[in-house]
């Protein structure tokens, strides 16, 4: 049965995997504190002694003291039982008022104190050195990964299918002509056995930025136009960064060597990413670049929380905020974030999206840190020198991504205002330059065909059905003479690249996803899973905006790393992996527990209400895994979630290594083929 609570308090379990909440005694008096007396009754077996003391807040720890004392909006007065009590409160037996938590007027604050309050370890705090070096092993291996699965066999099919027969040629136009330009009828065909005679110097409409194509041509250049490893290999080195980044994204987050090689390897083995990254398109370049973006996102978090504890130290409550910084990383989210708007416009709700997290985090870390007019510095003040430090490099970044069509005339509306001028009609927007017009008047036409796309496409599917890939894209599907000389040990054979995502991984991570949102972000209020949930309100809820437009599940690739990230962070907690963030509420319970020997070596670490209802918790965990892999202490492991990520990883292994022909276009049976259409949505 689970471990009573210690005499004067009482439990609350705020999630499955979490730590219980002691609710402290407030009484004037310590004779309304139950006397270990009226514990007589209780069982010689009780694991609990009758004689253990109330815990006592120590003096020496004025932030847990403060800490405490703002969850419960009084100064609580923890009373102990033992005769040393009242020498620490005095003759009624009442701690000192330091002691009880209340807030001491004029106390200065330590640099470390603030740290804690806004979140972050103690300034002399590092990540241990076999943590560090396992954290780099975790890497390596989830990247060489990647790479196997994304380089080998990457040149097949040597001919351009789905959107390489605009993106491919698009991008050797670029490098050649400096502008997409259009090309002759049946020029797929030659372009694929080397003869590009096609290509003209007309100006072409296109309707997405142009550095995901200068990318793929940059493989072009190096390997030679008519391979068509060349046309893929940047993308596949695309996916196989965006491993690596969502990799260190989740140590930095976790600590957790295994936690991050586990989101690395979910990743790796992702049909969506995997499929996207095996062909040149450009939707693969949003997802690293978003990645990217979410990663100097934290940095920028840890480092302007920093500094602020630096810049208050030794000031007292209600100290006015001090001056803002130049914050790098900071600087480096527009960068990132204008990298992502240079693919598609579709990063913008990204942008939108971290900026509003951004000013959130501003102003909840001035109120952390107990700063004067905390709303109005942070949302005023901070809010626009967040935005200014952001949104103009952010433009800065797209508009340079349009550099070529600048210096080329014979780009596609370049020249559009002398010739309105010319024609002896009404320029609009005539203050602007020439040039910067054309731009605009050129966006205006691609927004246009965006918003009104709304041709059918057999592939198509609604944003709804995208979590549980209900309809995948296939992008290629040869019959008939395409298929003479290849044998699958039948008379009817089949190739297929199939974008379906890991099943196993998918799924679990819609129900990860409302454990996330309702335990982790509202309830334990863990900042750390808004990096992941940023993913899907900056690059997924937008797409239900254009619920008539022709959109397609491949979009998905775009946020796979931040449904990876929820899933894993999910199972961290079910684990016991997710430490408590530190000055959090469960981290200052976590904290007490110890100290009264409540939780610690040999002691079971406690479960939430679904866990205590299924038995889980009630001995201690038998778990041997390393702390340097885990990043948390053995005694903090729970069992049972052990076995269910192993029950996840293990099934997303054997659905990777069984769709592994779809995924690749290796020359099956039909009836193999037929056999992993598991939904005929999927056919």
């Amino acid at each position: 049965a689970p471990r009573p609570a210690p005499p004067g308090c009482r439990r609350s379990w705020p999630q499955y995997g979490g730590t219980p909440r002691l609710t402290t005694v407030t009484s004037r008096s310590v004779d309304s504190v139950d006397s270990p007396d009226g514990a007589s009754g209780a069982s010689a077996s009780d694991p609990w002694p009758v004689d253990s003391p109330v815990p006592v807040l120590s003096a020496q720890d004025p932030q847990e003291a403060s800490t405490w004392a703002e969850e419960s909006g009084e100064a609580p007065r923890w009373t102990a039982v033992e005769d040393s009590a009242s020498e620490a409160g005095g003759e009624t037996g009442a701690p000192h008022a330091e002691a009880a938590g209340g807030p001491v007027l004029g106390a200065r604050r330590s640099e470390d104190e603030l740290r804690t309050r806004l979140g972050l370890q103690p300034g002399d705090w590092s990540l241990p050195a076999a943590v560090r070096l396992n954290g780099w092993i975790a890497t390596a291996v989830t990247g060489v990964l990647a790479a196997l699965m994304r380089l080998v066999g990457l040149s097949h099919p040597h001919s351009l299918m789905f959107d390489e027969i605009y993106y491919v040629k698009d991008a050797y136009a670029l490098w050649h002509n400096g502008y997409e330009s259009t090309w002759a009828a049946k020029s797929d065909e030659l372009f694929a056995r080397g003869d590009f005679s096609g290509l003209t110097t007309e100006g072409s409409f296109v309707v997405h930025p142009q550095l995901g194509k200068w990318l793929i041509g940059l493989g072009m250049q190096v390997f030679g136009p008519e391979s068509s490893f060349g046309w893929r290999v940047v993308p596949a080195l695309a996916g196989v960064a965006t491993v690596v980044l969502l990799t260190r994204l989740t140590l930095r987050l976790t600590h957790s060597p295994l936690l991050a090689g586990l989101a690395g390897l979910l990743l790796a083995i992702d049909g969506v990413n995997l499929t996207e990254s095996r062909i040149g398109l450009l939707d693969i370049f949003i997802g690293l670049f978003a990645t990217l973006t979410v990663y100097c996102l934290v940095r920028d978090r840890e480092w302007s929380r920093a500094r602020l504890a630096r810049d208050l130290a030794g000031t007292a409550t209600g100290h006015l905020a001090p001056r803002a910084h130049l914050r790098p990383w900071l600087l480096a989210v527009g960068a990132a974030a204008g990298l992502t708007c240079s693919i598609k416009w579709s990063g913008l709700y990204l942008l939108a999206a971290i900026g509003i997290l951004v000013v959130v985090w501003d102003t909840t870390a001035l109120y952390r840190a107990k700063v004067k007019t905390w709303f109005l510095e942070g949302v005023i003040a901070r809010g626009v020198g967040d935005f200014l430090r952001v949104v103009p490099i952010a433009f800065a970044v797209y508009a340079a991504s349009w550099w070529s069509w600048f210096l080329h005339p014979k780009a596609y509306e370049h020249g559009w205002a002398a010739a309105q001028r010319a024609a002896g009609g009404t320029v609009a927007r005539s203050w602007l330059p020439d040039s910067l017009n054309d731009l605009v008047e050129y966006h205006l036409v691609a927004y246009n065909f965006h918003v009104h796309l709304e041709s059918t496409h057999p592939y198509m599917s609604k944003p709804i059905s995208w979590l549980v890939q209900w309809r995948p894209t296939s992008f290629y599907f040869p019959t008939g003479s395409q298929l003479s000389g290849q044998s699958c040990g039948t008379a009817h054979c089949a190739q297929a690249i199939t974008s379906i995502g890991n099943i196993p991984v998918w799924w679990s991570a819609i129900v990860a996803l409302v454990f996330a949102v309702v335990i982790l972000a509202f309830e334990n209020r863990d900042w750390r899973v808004w990096v992941a949930l940023i993913g899907y309100v900056g690059l997924y809820l937008p797409w239900f905006l254009y619920g008539n437009r022709t959109i397609f599940t491949f979009y998905t690739v775009a946020f796979v790393p931040f449904v990876v990230l929820v899933l894993v962070l999910a199972l961290g907690s079910a684990m016991g992996m997710l430490a408590p963030v530190p000055g959090s509420h469960e981290a200052a319970h976590e904290k007490r527990l110890i100290q009264v020997g409540w939780i610690g070596e040999g002691r079971p670490h406690p479960r939430g209400a679904l866990g205590a209802y299924l038995g889980f918790g009630a001995r201690p965990s038998r778990m041997r895994l390393s702390p340097e892999w885990t990043g948390v202490p053995t005694w903090r492991l729970h069992g049972e979630g052990v076995v269910l990520t192993a029950m996840v990883v293990l099934a997303a292994i054997v659905f990777a290594l069984l769709w592994w022909p779809l995924w690749t276009g290796q020359t099956v049976s039909y009836e193999f083929w037929h056999w992993h259409m598991l939904m005929t949505s999927w056919v």
